[in-house]
């Protein structure tokens, strides 16, 4: 009896250790989650603008020197690569302007050499004795003026390089060359616009808005916009750029960027811009997917959750429903700029602990 009690005793021993050192085999996983970024209000006016394709990213190309134009190497509506040589001044007269810059420095140096030799010399009669101290002060003083005018020299051959070298006009980035303003044998001065480059796929639309409309504008605000050369297209975009400034007429210039513009756009196109102004979105309320939206029945007590970016958090948000077009439902309580989480709610729980899905690009 007294040895069962004591195989019992051992035995429950054994197991309380074995379950104080079991490691967690299954600790809780950071779950990702997709996010839905809110910015398309649910309410307010229509209007429609009407505007011209620009190229995102544009450059006006000039010499930073003067000279005669020997050759123009594009087109318009050429593509170029970065580096590619686009046009190119006469260089002999800035060959000129090396050659006899390097001469000079040439002679700056040899009478240098001189200058340093003569104070040696006599910097050595100088510690016998033999010259005076306003002798060595004197040579010194010439050795230092001969270096100051080698470095001189050498800054003069380095810009005749420089203007050499500027001579050729090269594309800064690839794109397409937009317009071109000179040909063959003119001579232009520098900053002359020779031509204008425009960057390779980005694209926007420019319209002017008039001083009415403007107030209901913000940056960010989606936007459609159709072209008459694709009859059948809806391109979405986001205005991207409001001046403050009113030109003629008291138009404000206004640009809105294209999601991914149809290869068949290009610049200097026109087409018509649609948004929805108005005075105040949270009036209305925003548009957010309905898989976006946990609630109880018949949409009471009903909340999204908000990833807050910097800490990688959920935090829960309670919304009033409105209205429901199509995959998306219209709801007072966001804010423009929110991350609302767009799938798998339930499964989420306030202040949890998230990281954001991004999709793998093939």
């Amino acid at each position: 009896m007294i040895r069962l009690t004591t195989l019992l005793v051992t035995g429950l021993a054994l197991m309380l250790t074995a379950c104080e050192e079991a490691p967690d085999v299954n600790p809780e996983a950071v779950r990702a989650v997709k996010v839905f970024e809110v910015s398309e209000s649910a309410g307010g006016d229509i209007r429609k603008f009407s505007g011209k394709i620009e190229a995102a990213n544009s450059a006006s190309l000039s010499f930073p020197v003067s000279g005669t134009v020997q050759n123009i190497n594009v087109s318009v509506g050429d593509n170029v690569k970065q580096g590619d040589i686009l046009a190119k001044l006469d260089e002999e007269p800035f060959k000129l302007d090396v050659q006899a810059a390097e001469a000079e420095l040439r002679k700056a140096k040899s009478s240098a050499q001189e200058k340093e030799e003569d104070y040696k010399r006599n910097k050595q009669l100088f510690e016998k004795g033999w010259v005076s101290k306003a002798a060595l002060e004197q040579a010194e003083f010439a050795r230092e003026t001969a270096l100051g005018d080698v470095s001189y020299k050498t800054t003069r051959v380095n810009q005749a390089k420089r203007s050499l070298n500027d001579a050729t006009l090269k594309a800064p980035y690839s794109g397409v060359v937009g317009e071109r303003f000179v040909e063959p044998n003119e001579e232009v001065t520098s900053g002359k616009e020779i031509l204008t480059l425009d960057a390779s796929g980005a694209l926007e639309l420019s319209i002017s808005v008039p001083e009415k409309a403007i107030s209901k504008l913000n940056m960010g605000m989606p936007a459609t916009a159709t072209f008459s050369v694709l009859p059948n297209t809806v391109v979405e975009g986001r205005v991207t750029e409001i001046s403050r400034v009113a030109g003629s007429g008291n138009i404000f210039p206004v640009k809105v960027s294209l999601n991914n513009p149809p290869s068949a756009l290009r610049a200097g196109m026109t087409g018509d811009v649609s948004l929805v102004t108005q005075n105040n979105p949270g009036e209305f309320g925003f548009l957010v997917p309905l898989s976006s939206l946990a609630a109880a029945q018949n949409l009471q007590d009903s909340y999204v959750f908000v990833l807050d970016a910097g800490s990688s958090t959920i935090s829960k948000k309670e919304v009033v429903p409105e209205t429901v077009r199509g995959n998306l439902i219209a709801v007072k309580g966001v804010e423009a700029g929110d991350l609302v989480v767009s799938a798998g709610v339930s499964f989420l729980s306030d202040g949890q602990k998230v990281k954001r899905y991004i999709p793998a690009v093939n």
